[in-house]
C-alpha cells in the first residue's frame, strides 16, 4: 500500500486581518503562529544537526590523536623494556635477562587486563535500584 503524502495549503484571504475591534480574526493568529512555530522546529533540528557534526568532528579528531598518542607510548614502552633486558644482560645471561623481563611485563599485564575486565562487568551489571525504580514506574501507571 503506498503512503500518500498530504499537503495542507494554507489560503490567507484578501480579506483584512483586523476586525471592527481591531484584533485579529482567530484564523489569521493561528496561521500566523502554525508558520512561527514551524520555522523555530526546522531552525532548532538544523542547529542541533550542526552542533552533532561539530561533536562528531572534535570526537574524531580525539580518538585519532589518542590512536597515535597509544601508537607512539607502545613504541616508548617497548623501548624501555628493550633497555631493561639489555642492562639485566650484563649481569646475567641475555636469554635470562629477556626471561625475567618477559615473565614480569606478562604478569603485569595480565594483572591489568583482569583488573580491566572485573570494572568492564561491573558497568554493564544492571543496576538494583534502576530496576527498583522501573519495577515502580510500572506499578504506579497500572
Amino acid at each position: 500500500m503506498r503512503a500518500e503524502r498530504v499537503e495542507l495549503e494554507v489560503v490567507r484571504t484578501t480579506t483584512s486581518a483586523h476586525t471592527e475591534s481591531g484584533e485579529r480574526e482567530l484564523g489569521a493568529i493561528v496561521t500566523h503562529m502554525w508558520e512561527n512555530a514551524e520555522t523555530l522546529v526546522r531552525a532548532e533540528l538544523d542547529l542541533g544537526l550542526k552542533e552533532i557534526d561539530i561533536r562528531v568532528d572534535k570526537l574524531k579528531r580525539g580518538l585519532l590523536l589518542g590512536t597515535i598518542s597509544g601508537a607512539v607510548l607502545y613504541a616508548g614502552v617497548l623501548t624501555l623494556i628493550a633497555s631493561i633486558v639489555m642492562g639485566l644482560s650484563k649481569v646475567m645471561e641475555p636469554w635470562a635477562a629477556a626471561l625475567v623481563v618477559g615473565a614480569l611485563v606478562t604478569g603485569i599485564g595480565t594483572y591489568l587486563l583482569k583488573r580491566g575486565e572485573q570494572e568492564a562487568e561491573e558497568a554493564v551489571k544492571p543496576d538494583e535500584h534502576l530496576h527498583r525504580t522501573t519495577r515502580a514506574m510500572k506499578e504506579a501507571v497500572k
